[in-house]
């Protein structure tokens, strides 16, 4: 259980739905549909809505790599904080913003799981927020699977699988004083 004394604040934290991670991901049109309709609940709910867009690596600002797709693009006025670590909170002042808006609960969506959305996820567990992991709200790429590693061996799982095991690793992983929930996107409330 929660330790919070005041009632839930939820804030939708929109992660890195980018063309360089997202237009290869599986199930990508569902998942950004089902993304689309997170961002207009919350906002008809006066939710906020933060975004998360990497500018590291191929998402060099400006870029087609770098441009949050079309379907969901942040609207005037919406807070995006750039970042340049798998990790949102890493070296970002999402955590200042959060504590500004009262947060205490954390809708995570986005991509790409394996990377963004696992570290991003435990991480708001680590800080203290109570986290809920959109179940069919990430993706990931579809391939070429098994990734390779630095050291020549590989990842044997695909962009499926990947998703099934983030799911698992967020519902199970417990922390101190938040709770923990992975709920598909039509079970997601404020």
């Amino acid at each position: 259980m929660s330790t919070h004394t005041l009632p839930s604040k939820t804030v939708l934290l929109v992660v890195d739905v980018q063309h360089g991670n997202t237009d290869g991901g599986f199930d990508r049109d569902g998942v950004v549909g089902r993304i689309r309709g997170l961002i207009d609940r919350a906002r008809a709910d006066d939710v906020p809505v933060l975004w998360i867009q990497h500018e590291a690596g191929p998402f060099v600002p400006g870029s087609e790599p770098w441009q949050i797709v079309e379907e969901v693009r942040p609207g005037d006025g919406d807070t995006v904080i750039g970042k340049q670590f798998l990790d949102s909170f890493a070296d970002t002042d999402l955590r200042e913003r959060l504590d500004a808006l009262g947060a205490t609960r954390l809708v995570v969506c986005g991509a790409a799981t394996d990377a963004c959305i696992r570290s991003t996820a435990a991480r708001s567990q680590i800080e203290g927020y109570d986290t809920v992991l959109v179940a069919d709200g990430h993706t990931t790429d579809e391939g070429p699977w098994p990734l390779e590693m630095p050291d020549g061996s590989t990842v044997p799982i695909g962009a499926r699988e990947m998703i099934a095991f983030t799911n698992f690793f967020v519902a199970d992983t417990e922390y101190p004083g938040v709770t923990t929930e992975v709920v598909p996107a039509a079970d997601v409330t404020w």
